[in-house]
């Protein structure tokens, strides 16, 4: 259970001890986090829109423009690139199944609307964000570019815990309160869990001040695991794995400024 945690923290500190004179920003941001889970139906747009949650996350970026580097001596590919390392936040309080067999007028539809799940997750992940303009040219504070838009990639390791209950009693005395699959041995995975997740999205920053820059970004999210909201897919028809959708806004502050344009 350690190991992933050991090689993020190692890739984060092998980083972190190569990076003493590059460029740092620390960032904070916010936003909405909608899941796809086994609640409700597989693309269903109720399901998705619905089944949402909050998401908070704090940043560090290491910058590279600044550095002649061996692998890109022209300084023209790592002048495009940041490495993120990322803690992040994601709360859901309440998952619910939508689509066509919950809004029927049956015991099975009424068990199913009946269900809520709940989901907090603590994930820590490593990204690769490329900007599409020099970052040499959007960080100098006098630089008339404002907007720089950028795409990011890479790999998290969630923690995560997921509970359930249903609004007609104690389903853990009473099992038949839930839907007949779900009712079956071992068909749920109630309590704490981990599992990768990658990432995959793009956004924009904008220059507010000298110092700070706004940025907003969508990624995609898939975890390597279908037991995150507490459903497992072996006894299921609907075998996918869960992904989100993250949006999010936030501030970036520049630590240093280590170009030479700066001086």
């Amino acid at each position: 259970m350690k190991t992933p945690i050991t090689i993020i923290f190692v890739i984060v500190f092998i980083l972190e001890l190569k990076a003493q004179h590059y460029t740092h920003d620390i960032g904070v941001l916010a936003g909405s986090t909608s899941l796809q889970t086994d609640y409700g139906e597989r693309s269903h747009f109720g399901s998705e829109l619905n089944n949402k949650g909050v998401s908070f996350s704090v940043a560090h970026y290491l910058s590279f423009y600044n550095r002649t580097l061996r692998w890109d001596p022209n300084n023209t590919m790592h002048n495009h690139i940041m490495v993120k390392t990322e803690l992040q936040y994601i709360n859901n309080t309440e998952l619910r199944h939508h689509g066509t067999y919950a809004t029927r007028r049956t015991y099975s539809g009424e068990q199913l609307r009946a269900m809520k799940g709940s989901l907090s997750m603590i994930n820590a992940g490593v990204h690769l964000e490329y900007f599409l303009r020099p970052l040499e040219e959007f960080v100098y504070p006098y630089s008339d570019m404002l907007f720089n838009p950028f795409f990011t990639f890479g790999f998290q390791y969630s923690f995560y815990k997921n509970g359930l209950e249903s609004e007609l009693g104690d389903w853990e005395q009473n099992p038949s309160l839930l839907p007949d699959k779900y009712a079956l041995a071992n068909s749920l995975a109630i309590g704490k869990g981990q599992s990768f997740a990658f990432n995959i999205g793009f956004g924009t920053r904008y220059k507010l001040t000298k110092r700070i820059d706004l940025v907003g970004q969508l990624n995609y999210m898939y975890f390597f695991s279908d037991k995150i909201d507490g459903l497992k897919a072996e006894v299921f028809e609907n075998k996918n794995n869960e992904w989100a959708l993250n949006l999010q806004f936030g501030f970036i502050y520049h630590l240093n400024f280590s170009s030479p344009l700066f001086y």
